[in-house]
């Protein structure tokens, strides 16, 4: 039998758009999967963590602090207590970070948060508030910094029992400011309370960014007045990149009068031992206690035992990961204008070559008597 060419031509041609159109009917399936699977991913990058409260049992004022996942700017942001708006912020600053008043009791909290899709994300979480039994106390002036805060910030909770108090979370208070203490380095205004890493579902977490050689920032936080001469000052911390920090620093003040108290402690990772803070004189004195870069991905303990003896400060010991060291140490005050105040601060010290990292601070607390 005979074909003409172009039946022939015609015949190929037309199988061969079946197949092509096989082709893609095929990749296209194969293709599901992936689509259903980056659908997932999105639908899940859409959220809300409520990192704060972290335990089930708080006191009011409740720290409220959340982060936000979205696919989409924030619009405006929503607080609301067992159903009820207590808070709105329609310029929707994130992270959000607040204080709601709350009555003693079980309650429901809801953070919302509308994108400018109009997709609401939304985050619960049970809350048990006790009855208030906290002191308050009023935060004062740093004389570390002229541009610091005023000498009426926001108040601190303390815990009272006999002639002993206690401030704990201090990573997670309202009232730290930054300070660049050597070159100009770009930090992080204040800590960010982040869930993880953390020891108890919240730490605060510090950002050193050097422009140069050996930059450092330092955070300080004033607590309030008292007249206590002995000090305790206690903190969980970890490195993102231990191999890169040039050291930290952990300080607790004390004015009494006109003499201002200072008990700063440095971990030198150059040096490797710790080094306390003559304040008279202006300079770091080393002691023999080891300091050595800890491992990634881990937690060091750090206890500062101080006091004020004969108008000295007095650096009595310190404690590291479960290891106490004499230091037995004393130095004269400085004077300046007459204050009771007293605070904490913390310092993170730059590389020569610049690198950044951030540090996480967990259970930073403060004893006074």
């Amino acid at each position: 039998m005979y074909f003409a060419p172009r039946v022939i031509l015609e015949v190929c041609e037309t199988k061969k758009t079946v197949v092509e159109d096989l082709f893609v009917l095929r990749f296209l399936r194969s293709l599901t999967p992936f689509v259903l699977l980056l659908a997932a991913t999105v639908a899940f990058a859409q959220n809300v963590t409520i990192v704060s409260p972290s335990a089930t049992t708080v006191s009011s004022p409740v720290h409220v602090v959340a982060n936000f996942s979205p696919s989409a700017p924030i619009e405006s942001i929503s607080v609301l207590v067992d159903n009820v708006e207590v808070n709105q912020q329609p310029d929707a600053v994130t992270p959000l970070d607040l204080y709601v008043s709350m009555p003693s009791g079980n309650h429901l909290l809801t953070v919302n948060a509308v994108q400018a899709d109009g997709l609401q994300l939304t985050a619960s979480r049970s809350v048990d508030v006790s009855a208030p039994v906290m002191a308050m106390s009023t935060a004062t002036t740093s004389s570390a910094s002229s541009s610091g805060p005023s000498d009426e910030t926001a108040a601190i909770q303390t815990s009272t029992s006999g002639g002993t108090s206690l401030i704990s979370h201090i990573e997670e208070k309202s009232g730290w400011y930054m300070y660049p203490d050597q070159g100009n380095p770009n930090c992080s205004s204040k800590p960010y309370l982040m869930s993880s890493p953390s020891l108890d579902g919240t730490s605060g977490r510090f950002y050193l960014d050097p422009t140069g050689q050996f930059n450092n920032c330092l955070w300080p936080i004033k607590l309030g007045k008292s007249t206590a001469t002995h000090f305790k000052l206690e903190t969980y911390f970890q490195l993102s990149k231990p191999l890169v920090s040039q050291g930290v620093e952990f300080s607790s003040n004390k004015h009494m009068g006109t003499k201002w108290y200072k008990f700063s402690v440095q971990c030198s990772y150059y040096k490797g031992v710790f080094s306390v803070w003559d304040t008279a004189g202006s300079k770091w004195v080393k002691t023999s206690i080891p300091c050595r870069r800890p491992a990634s991905n881990t937690w060091e303990h750090v206890i500062v035992q101080t006091e004020i003896t004969n108008g000295k400060a007095v650096f009595q010991s310190l404690t590291h990961n479960g290891v106490t060291y004499t230091i037995n140490k004393s130095f004269y005050p400085k004077k300046g204008v007459s204050s009771y105040s007293f605070g904490v601060h913390f310092q993170m010290n730059g590389n020569r070559s610049g690198d950044s990292y951030y540090t996480w601070l967990d259970n930073l607390k403060y004893t006074y008597w």
